[in-house]
């Protein structure tokens, strides 16, 4: 093989044989301009022409004779730059870094971007960006800004596997479902804003537990600051309405207050594009006090004028009714779905789900185990949507609900 010794721009090539052709492997040249000497004889050599990984320089371009032939090499700068030959995780990591709205979303995707790198020298300028990078966004998250006390009250941490707001207007029953479906205790009152701050309370749906939100009454006239901050971080809402006090005006003033926020509330189909700074939430009307009378007239009323755009469901906080039928509600509206993991050789545990968004993959299975098992992945088994129980399929294969997966690395 030739012997090279370059520089920045330069590289001189000395061959044994005049009939060698130069090789330059995993380069992309756009110009090249060989020179070579031979007995004394100079002849230049001037063409164009793109190469991709491996490819030969004809033996043509060079003399034809015996001896020793130095050859003159002028290359673009990025024709010695190697190639970081990124993966295809690589590069799903890499757009859901981009896609990151919070900066602990933005170290996440990070950190998988840095665990499915490859390792080589073509990638050592990046992995010192990436390492940077996180530097960066870990001394961000350290220096929090100043929040104030009224922006505090509605910091209210995440717990379980999606976080859920119940808005409502005044003595709509917000505090009485939470009461019933969870293990909190909200206070509850005949009297109106009988809530003053966000209750937080754990909903029991099988084998997973859901956060619910109380919150205080929205207001026209008002807007509690933290308010906004925390519907936009939930992954859900629950829309209560009082179906003995004109619930479709009830609606109409939710969702102009939500508009006001800069928050659309949707319900069924297609959640839309929407301009910077806007957040688009999924939602649930929930239509309360079903067991008073003629209260299920009034929920026709607003199952007719929603039916399009929103599910709607009749409950009764007093009295329990659809109680269980919320919580599949619920389940539903968070486009999750569980699978479960086992060990090869043992029986999997079905107490503890692994909760993921609709159209996972078996990669963000293995992305939740552990950040090193997608870069180790060989491929996994799938007992449930596969063909056959104990499929074996690729890294890209879609799980389903109540799929079960053995992760094989």
């Amino acid at each position: 093989m030739p012997f090279v010794r370059c520089s920045t721009k330069l590289a001189e090539i000395s061959c044994r044989r005049q009939d060698q052709a130069l090789m330059l492997m995993n380069r992309k040249v756009d110009c090249l301009s060989i020179s070579y000497k031979i007995q004394n004889r100079i002849r230049i050599s001037d063409f164009r022409l793109n190469i991709y990984d491996l490819q030969f320089l004809p033996a043509p371009c060079l003399p034809v004779g015996r001896g020793i032939v130095t050859v003159t090499v002028i290359l673009l700068k990025s024709a010695f730059s190697m190639p970081a030959n990124l993966t295809p995780q690589y590069l799903e990591a890499e757009l859901k870094f981009k896609q990151a709205k919070t900066t602990p979303e933005k170290i996440k995707a990070l950190e998988v971007m840095m665990a499915v790198i490859p390792k080589h020298k073509g990638t050592e300028k990046l992995r010192g960006q990436l390492k940077s990078r996180m530097a960066k966004l870990k001394e961000e998250l350290q220096k929090r800004p100043t929040v104030g006390r009224a922006e505090q009250v509605y910091n209210i941490k995440r717990e379980g596997a999606a976080q859920v707001v119940l808005l409502g207007l005044p003595n709509s029953g917000k505090s009485s479902l939470l009461s019933r479906i969870t293990n909190a205790s909200s206070e509850v009152a005949d009297y109106p804003f009988t809530t003053q701050k966000p209750v937080p309370g754990m909903m029991k749906f099988e084998n997973l537990q859901i956060q619910l939100v109380d919150t205080p009454p929205i207001q026209l006239d008002h807007i509690e600051p933290g308010f906004p901050n925390l519907i936009r971080n939930a992954d859900a809402l629950l829309l209560l309405v009082d179906l003995t006090d004109d619930p479709v005006f009830q609606m109409e003033v939710l969702l102009e207050q939500l508009n006001d926020m800069r928050i659309q509330a949707v319900g069924k189909g297609t959640v839309p594009s929407l301009e910077t700074g806007w957040a688009c939430l999924r939602a649930l009307v929930i239509g309360n006090k079903c067991d008073v009378k003629d209260a299920m007239g009034a929920y026709q009323q607003v199952e007719e004028r929603l039916k399009n755009t929103f599910p709607i469901l009749p409950i009764s906080a007093k009295e329990g009714m659809n109680s269980d039928e919320l919580k599949k509600e619920v389940y539903q509206l968070l486009d999750i779905v569980r699978v479960y993991t086992k060990v090869p050789g043992k029986e999997p545990d079905l107490s503890e789900p692994v909760i993921l968004k609709k159209g996972s993959t078996i990669d963000d299975v293995a992305l939740s185990v552990h950040k090193d098992f997608a870069a180790k992945l060989r491929y996994a088994k799938v007992w449930g949507s596969g063909k056959f129980d104990g499929q074996m399929v690729k890294r890209d294969y879609r799980v389903s609900e109540g799929d079960v997966i053995e992760l094989h690395i």
